[in-house]
């Protein structure tokens, strides 16, 4: 009987601890480190050129990149003969940032995807590697390179 209770009271401390501890946490949208480096090469118009693995056919862009009022990068992505679509920089250092675009239609796949890419910096040239996720999975990504230059 009396184990009984001290788990009876074990679980409702339990279970007070946690509905105090869930009224505390808070879910805050870090901002990416944002140094005055990147943010002075970054922003601007970029022209460049993007080539999917198992194809040789470049499909060319531009961006165009604006720092936020709250700190953050955003820019648009303007595909030649193509959609122009939102994207924005989630991590970054004073080298190299990691983008991801809002959902747009890819001509390529036909679909809705997210692109996703991992680049460099270097003068003023960028370079990376490039993922394009279906929104709704069918089972095909499709990735590659891209590089581009300011101005």
């Amino acid at each position: 009987m009396q184990m009984a209770l001290y788990a009876v009271i074990g679980i409702g401390s339990m279970l007070a601890v946690g509905a105090q501890s869930g009224a505390e946490v808070t879910t805050t949208r870090s901002t990416p480190a944002d140094t005055v480096a990147l943010a002075s090469k970054l922003v601007g118009k970029w022209t460049g050129v993007r080539t999917d693995s198992g194809s040789a056919t470049p499909h060319h862009f531009t961006m165009d990149w604006k720092k936020a009022p709250d700190g953050h990068l955003n820019g648009t992505v303007a595909i030649a003969g193509g959609p122009t679509y939102q994207t924005s920089v989630v991590w970054s250092s004073d080298t190299a940032l990691i983008m991801e675009s809002a959902p747009h239609q890819s001509p390529g796949l036909s679909e809705r995807v997210v692109t996703r890419t991992v680049a460099h910096l270097k003068g003023d040239s960028l370079a990376g590697r490039t993922e394009l996720r279906p929104t709704a999975y069918k089972g095909r990504s499709v990735t590659g390179h891209m590089s581009a230059r300011k101005g």
